[in-house]
């Protein structure tokens, strides 16, 4: 790690009250390695939030952001617009001469999802060299099952079998809903303890991930819409690709990055058959 650099890079829309304490926070996590890069893509924003990452610009040494003006006007659908951000940001890893040298790609949401993260966990990515993608791990329950790709564990889009599912419905009544929400989505956030086997995955994101820099020199982007033009998880396709050019993801269980999030918040109160 002492000798290798990196560039971290995420997406923010809206994030004026708390991108500092991101930034700052993923700084020190990832602050044994010789050098960072910064790149992050922000749109549509109507906060301060670029007022925000120019005042860090002047503050962190490496600090790139690009600025996205009305992009939802032109991209409708949330997903794809995620996916052209993310694009541009592959676009500068694999074009632009100042990243040519970069051992590794970190992104990272942006969103208070790293409030837990520690330099240890980082660490801890480093203790074997099994993998290409390492990705992140919740203290409580692993929350990201959208972008998760696993054969026994979520072989498939986690909503769209909600979706099939709730086809069937013979009511509308919350018991029922909360059922099928359950048996899609929230059955899968299952507790991973930081001291078990890394998980080998298809897709996995979590809020952080990993990526050694040739994992994504290749022509594979990021897509956010499905055959049918229905929203998917950008991560997915991007990783199918990963795969399928050989190389290896895993959930790392020490790198923990949050506790609760939004996403996995109802399981405390959520009514289960």
């Amino acid at each position: 790690m002492f000798n290798k650099k990196i560039l971290i890079t995420g997406l923010i829309r809206n994030g004026g009250s708390l991108i500092s304490k991101e930034i700052l926070a993923l700084k020190e996590a990832f602050s044994d390695f010789k050098k960072i890069e910064w790149l992050i893509i922000e749109s549509d924003s109507d906060d301060n939030t670029v007022e925000q990452l120019a005042a860090m610009r002047e503050k962190i040494e490496c600090f790139t952001f690009f600025p996205i003006n009305d992009l939802s006007k032109i991209i409708n659908l949330r997903t794809e617009r995620i996916a052209f951000c993310r694009n541009l940001y592959l676009d500068q890893i694999r074009n632009n001469k100042k990243y040519k040298d970069l051992d590794y790609v970190v992104v990272a949401d942006l969103d208070g999802t790293n409030n837990l993260l520690t330099q240890e966990a980082v660490q801890s990515c480093f203790e074997n060299n099994l993998w290409d993608v390492c990705t992140a791990n919740q203290s409580e329950y692993y929350y990201d099952i959208w972008a998760l790709r696993h054969p026994a564990w979520c072989p498939g889009d986690c909503w769209e079998q909600y979706r099939y599912l709730m086809k069937f419905a013979e009511s509308l009544d919350q018991q029922t809903l909360n059922s099928i929400k359950y048996a899609a989505v929230y059955s899968k956030m299952i507790h991973i303890p930081a001291d078990a086997d890394w998980i080998p995955v298809n897709s996995a994101f979590g809020g952080l991930a990993i990526y050694k820099k040739e994992v994504l020199i290749s022509k594979q982007n990021y897509v956010g819409l499905n055959a049918n033009g229905e929203e998917m998880c950008d991560h997915v396709s991007l990783h199918e690709n990963i795969i399928k050019n050989g190389f290896k993801i895993y959930i790392n269980p020490k790198f923990i990055n949050t506790g609760f999030t939004e996403h996995s918040e109802p399981l405390k109160s959520l009514f289960k058959p």
